[in-house]
């Protein structure tokens, strides 16, 4: 369960539905991975203001940094000509569906756990190895 004092809480799931939107609406890989990039910053900023230190912001944070890494690490391959990796093609409307049930989980004050697992699944799949996975048809995005 999370422990957000509210203000902080409002922040974060405000954030994260702007992201959500931006994304939505956008077609260029390279601009879904920069808003996308707002989620994690967010979290980041709550753990560094909110007094109320919740262990489970600093797993969000993990997750969603290290996702947006591999993001941006396969956006900038992908526009440096080298498709050898490209997300798989509803790879961002899952995106979008797990921010907004990770917004359901923070308003909530519900655990995150489940939701940052897919979050991390999905950017395995833009990893070497988990495309590999994921031709194999051993790996699917999850639902």
């Amino acid at each position: 369960m999370l422990t957000i004092s509210e203000p902080y809480k409002t922040m974060l799931v405000d954030e994260i539905a702007f992201v959500r939107e931006k994304m939505d609406v956008e077609s260029d890989i390279r601009k879904k991975v920069y808003y996308y990039s707002a989620v994690h910053a967010m979290v980041q900023r709550v753990l560094n203001i909110d007094p109320n230190f919740d262990r489970q912001l600093v797993f969000m944070f993990t997750v969603l940094f290290a996702s947006y890494s591999q993001m941006r690490a396969c956006a900038d391959q992908i526009v440096a000509g080298d498709r050898m990796i490209t997300p798989p093609e509803n790879f961002f409307d899952r995106i979008s569906t797990y921010l907004q049930e990770l917004e359901g989980k923070v308003r909530n004050n519900e655990d995150t756990y489940i939701i940052l697992e897919k979050i991390a699944v999905s950017a395995y799949l833009l990893d070497g190895n988990g495309y590999y996975l994921y031709q194999k048809g051993w790996m699917k995005l999850p639902e």
